[in-house]
C-alpha cells in the first residue's frame, strides 16, 4: 500500500514538473517569437469579433471584398479612436499640465491646513516643475529607440492586418481546419471552436455595451461640474474599459486629477462618487443583464486573471485574460458533457488519436 501511494505521489510530482516545464517553455517561446505571435493573436481575436459583419456583408457581395471592406473599416476606426485620444490630449496638454499642477498645489494646501506633513507633496511638485528642464532634454537620446519601437509596431500592425484579412475571408475553412486538428472527434472539435469564438464575441460585446453608460455618466458629470476636458475624460474612460480593472483605475485617476485641479475638493468628491457608482453599480447591472445567456465569470476570477495576464503578457494579456478564462471554462463544460452524454472515454481516446 505504501509503495502504491509513493508511486502515485511520484507520478503527481512529475506531472507537476512537466506542467511547469511546458509552461516555462511556452512562455520562453512566446517571448522569442512575440513579434509574430502577438499579431497572430490580435488578428484571430479581431476575426472572431468581426466575422459576423463579414458574413452579413457577404450576402450582397463576394466574401473577399466584404473582408477587405471590413478590414479597412477596422483600420480607420482604430486610427480615428487613437487619433481622437492622442490629439485631444496633445491639444489640451498645457491645460492638463496646469490642472495637474493646480491639483498638487490644492492638495498640499488642503493637507497643510489640517496639520498634515506635506514634504512628499512638495517633492512631487518640485519634480513635476523641473520635468521639462531636466528630463525632457534627456529623452532626445531615446529617439532612435523610439523610432525602432514605432517601426516594430508598424510592422506588427501590417502583419496583423495581413493575417486578419485571411482570417475573415477564409473563416469557415479555417475554423473547420482548427476543429479537425485538436486531437478530438471532429464534431467535438467544431463545438470547441464555436465555444472559443462565442466566448470572445460575448465578452467584448458585453464590455462595449456596458462601458457606454459609464463613459456617458462620467463625461456628463464633468460637463455639469464645469470640469475641463470632459470629452477627453469620457473617451479615455471608454477606451481604457477594454483593460479590465487596470483601465478603470487609470481613467479614474485622470478624471479626479482634472476635477480636483479645476474646482477643488468638492468637484473631485462628486466625480469620485459618480465614478464609483457608474463602475460598481451601473456597469455590473448592465453586464449581468447582458450575460444571462453569455459569460458568467465571478469578479474575483476576472480580477485574478487580469492581474496574472498583465504580469505575464502586458496589456494584451490583461485585455484577453478574462475571455480566455471564460473560453476555457466553456470548453471544459462541453468536453465533460460530450464525454458523459455522447461518447465514453475509450471511444473518445480512440477517435482523438485517429
Amino acid at each position: 500500500e505504501r509503495d502504491r501511494q509513493l508511486r502515485a505521489a511520484g507520478i503527481r510530482a512529475w506531472a507537476i514538473v512537466g506542467i511547469v516545464a511546458v509552461a516555462v517553455i511556452g512562455y520562453l517561446g512566446f517571448s522569442t517569437f512575440s513579434s509574430f505571435i502577438l499579431p497572430l493573436i490580435v488578428a484571430v481575436v479581431l476575426g472572431m469579433i468581426f466575422e459576423p459583419v463579414v458574413s452579413l456583408s457577404a450576402r450582397v457581395m463576394p466574401r473577399s471584398i466584404a473582408s477587405l471592406l471590413v478590414l479597412v473599416g477596422i483600420f480607420v476606426l482604430a486610427i480615428v479612436a487613437v487619433g481622437i485620444v492622442v490629439v485631444g490630449i496633445i491639444d489640451q496638454g498645457p491645460e492638463i499640465v496646469d490642472q495637474t499642477q493646480a491639483s498638487i498645489d490644492l492638495l498640499r494646501n488642503w493637507l497643510a491646513e489640517r496639520g498634515v506633513t506635506v514634504v512628499v507633496i512638495d517633492d512631487v511638485r518640485d519634480q513635476f516643475d523641473s520635468f521639462l528642464d531636466d528630463v525632457l532634454p534627456g529623452l532626445l537620446s531615446y529617439v532612435p529607440s523610439a523610432f525602432s519601437g514605432i517601426s516594430s509596431f508598424l510592422v506588427s500592425s501590417f502583419i496583423a492586418l495581413f493575417i486578419l484579412y485571411f482570417v475573415l475571408a477564409e473563416w469557415d475553412a479555417l475554423a473547420a481546419w482548427v476543429g479537425s486538428h485538436l486531437g478530438v472527434p471532429d464534431d467535438l472539435g467544431e463545438g470547441i471552436v464555436e465555444d472559443a469564438t462565442r466566448s470572445f464575441r460575448d465578452y467584448f460585446y458585453v464590455l462595449t455595451v456596458s462601458s457606454l453608460p459609464v463613459a456617458a455618466m462620467v463625461g456628463l458629470t464633468a460637463v455639469v461640474l464645469g470640469v475641463p476636458l470632459a470629452f477627453t475624460i469620457a473617451l479615455i474612460t471608454f477606451v481604457t474599459s477594454y483593460v479590465p480593472y487596470i483601465g478603470a483605475l487609470i481613467s479614474s485617476v485622470f478624471a479626479l486629477l482634472i476635477a480636483f485641479g479645476s474646482g477643488g475638493i468638492v468637484p473631485a468628491v462628486i466625480m469620485l462618487v459618480v465614478i464609483l457608482l457608474a463602475q460598481n453599480v451601473v456597469q455590473p447591472i448592465v453586464q449581468r443583464q447582458l450575460e444571462r445567456n453569455a459569460l458568467d465569470l465571478h469578479p474575483i476570477v476576472g480580477f485574478g486573471s487580469t492581474i496574472v495576464g498583465s504580469v505575464l503578457f502586458g496589456i494584451l494579456g490583461a485585455t484577453l485574460s478574462a475571455p480566455t478564462v471564460a473560453m476555457v471554462m466553456r470548453v471544459r463544460d462541453r468536453i465533460q458533457q460530450f464525454e458523459r452524454g455522447e461518447l465514453d472515454v475509450d471511444e473518445l481516446d480512440a477517435d482523438g488519436g485517429s
